[in-house]
């Protein structure tokens, strides 16, 4: 963050650490707080070097980035929702979050990913 209260997007997600990207990710209520263009070069960053990085025969962990690469198209999915919808604050469509959104989206393509599919995704959602 600057002096001044203000950070840029695409460093935020690609210069800092994949746990505190994930955890700005999550944040509830913060549906303007990522743009189109950071969250899209993120993730065609993060997708390619997970690839490239899985095909490789080098021990690498791939949880984080494919937890942050569903965070990022969940987010991106939630973004989406939020301007044909608008922000919801009643009871029935308040879960029109890009929040709530990234951690499905987290959970959803880790799980397609690895085998760990059903009991994953309760852990996550849950």
């Amino acid at each position: 963050r600057y002096s001044n209260q203000t950070f840029n997007q695409a460093a935020a997600l690609l210069v800092e650490h994949g746990k505190q990207g994930i955890t700005y990710l999550f944040k509830r209520g913060t549906h303007e707080e990522f743009g189109y263009t950071s969250l899209c070069t993120a993730l065609a960053f993060y997708f390619i070097l997970s690839c490239w990085t899985a095909g490789s025969a080098v021990a690498s962990g791939l949880v984080i980035p494919m937890l942050y690469t569903g965070a990022l198209y969940g987010r991106i999915i939630g973004l989406v929702l939020v301007s044909m919808f608008g922000v919801q604050t009643n009871e029935y469509r308040a879960w029109i979050d890009p929040g709530l959104f990234a951690a499905i989206g987290a959970a959803s393509f880790f799980s397609g990913v690895s085998r760990l599919t059903i009991s994953l995704t309760v852990i996550m959602v849950s």
